[in-house]
């Protein structure tokens, strides 16, 4: 039975007994029982105004939040429904193609000093690096050029760098600033006040983001020695794959234009074509 159901029965129960107390008031010999009978109902109401009310309101409102809660758990349900049957979306593929990937694993530590002569402020850090990634070429970004005659490979757009990271975390071991001050030209010793405190926010911001662009650019200082290693190891492999061991592979440092130089799929079927 609903609630708002037995409320109304309760009314009507209270009603009649009341109208029988009532009528017992006026009626010969049965004024006492008909008092009686009011103060029962008189109580059952104070009963009801003091403990049921309340509760019963927060019984409603249970049911209320039981029922948006229900729905929601229904839309959700419904939701994954959808999405468990839904197909995978791909919007693209792109192949990825790297030659003499080296795994590095490793941490290092750049201190930096910025000053701002005209506040005499100075900054003084120590930034630390700890990275996971793959270094190595990407060939799909290089561009390959044969001359038969000279029996050399030319590389253009060759570019040993970072290709992806597992781990890429920036933290400050140390991070200071500290304002100059003097007084009649004579040097009092350094304050860390508000004005020093802001510079050195400023300052872990700006050298972060600068160590941040470096890292997206795929080039790091730390890790230009293992250029050269790459390098060396992608040349021979190239060399060894178009059958000529005593081929000379010959990288372009400068950025080159021509049409002659193609991509690696082009490249491969000229390659093709030739050897036909």
């Amino acid at each position: 039975m609903k609630t708002k159901q037995r409320l109304i029965i309760a009314a009507v129960v209270a009603v009649v007994l009341t109208g029988v107390g009532i009528w017992l008031l006026f009626t010969g010999g049965a004024f006492k029982y008909g008092l009686i009978l009011l103060g029962v109902v008189a109580v059952g109401f104070l009963v009801w105004k003091a403990f049921i009310q309340n509760s019963q309101k927060e019984l409603e409102r249970s049911e209320r939040l039981a029922g948006d809660l229900q729905e929601q758990v229904e839309k959700l349900q419904q939701r994954l429904d959808e999405i468990s049957h839904s197909p995978l979306n791909v919007t693209s593929l792109t192949p990825v193609l790297h030659l003499s990937v080296l795994n590095i694993d490793t941490s290092f530590t750049r201190t930096y000093e910025r000053r701002d002569e005209n506040r005499g402020l100075t900054f003084k850090g120590a930034l630390r690096a700890d990275i996971c990634a793959e270094y190595g070429i990407r060939l799909e970004e290089v561009r390959f050029r044969y001359d038969p005659g000279s029996d050399t490979l030319w590389l253009a757009d060759f570019h040993p760098g970072l290709l992806s990271f597992s781990k890429k975390q920036l933290q400050w071991d140390l991070a200071v600033a500290l304002r100059n001050r003097s007084v009649l030209g004579i040097q009092l010793p350094p304050v860390d006040d508000k004005t020093a405190e802001d510079f050195t926010k400023e300052m872990k911001e700006r050298i972060r983001e600068e160590v941040e662009k470096e890292i997206d650019q795929r080039r790091i200082a730390e890790f230009e020695w293992l250029a050269p290693i790459v390098s060396r190891q992608v040349t021979d492999a190239l060399r060894a794959s178009l059958g000529h061991p005593g081929a000379t592979v010959t990288v372009l440092e400068q950025p080159v234009e021509s049409p002659d130089f193609l991509p690696l799929d082009q490249f491969q079927k000229k390659m093709l074509n030739l050897h036909e």
